[in-house]
């Protein structure tokens, strides 16, 4: 997939199956506001601390991904309604740590008015072993896998 200049997944496996049988470690729902990024970044780094190389790369990447929901997502929303959601998911698969962040919103859609530099989704996927953006029937979905440590690894 392209998104601007950037090649997302070029060099990264594809999210060919993703085990929805596996109890989410994680599992929450967020509205959509600026404090949202923060929440999700703190449980996130809880449960990645220990279990992958970097932690703080799993906590940035999703704090990244949870800000474009913030300021992509909802932005026909009328201001003074509820605001939308956005869901984090977290489950350890094998050998890897499986993160999804998703919206109900309107889905991906170029904005010439972003106030955004267009870095977030560059960004993430220097961050994770893999990333894929997936438009769903109502929003977006990121997913985002990082190898968790094996013993005798050294944490980053």
């Amino acid at each position: 997939m392209r998104f601007g200049a950037v090649r997302l997944s070029a060099r990264r496996e594809r999210f060919a199956h993703v085990d929805t049988t596996t109890a989410p470690a994680l599992d929450i729902t967020l509205p959509a506001v600026p404090g949202a990024a923060s929440h999700a970044r703190q449980a996130v780094h809880e449960l990645a601390t220990g279990r992958v190389g970097d932690g703080e790369a799993v906590a940035l990447a999703v704090s990244e991904a949870v800000t474009n929901v913030v300021i992509h997502a909802y932005r026909d929303r009328d201001p003074d309604s509820e605001p939308g959601e956005v869901h984090v998911t977290v489950t350890i698969d094998g050998e890897e740590m499986l993160v999804s962040v998703a919206d109900d919103g309107p889905g991906m859609r170029p904005r010439s008015d972003s106030p955004g530099a267009g870095l977030g989704l560059p960004l993430i996927a220097k961050l994770a072993d893999r990333f894929e953006v997936q438009e769903q029937r109502s929003g977006t979905r990121l997913l985002l896998g990082f190898r968790l440590r094996r013993p005798g690894d050294r944490a980053s």
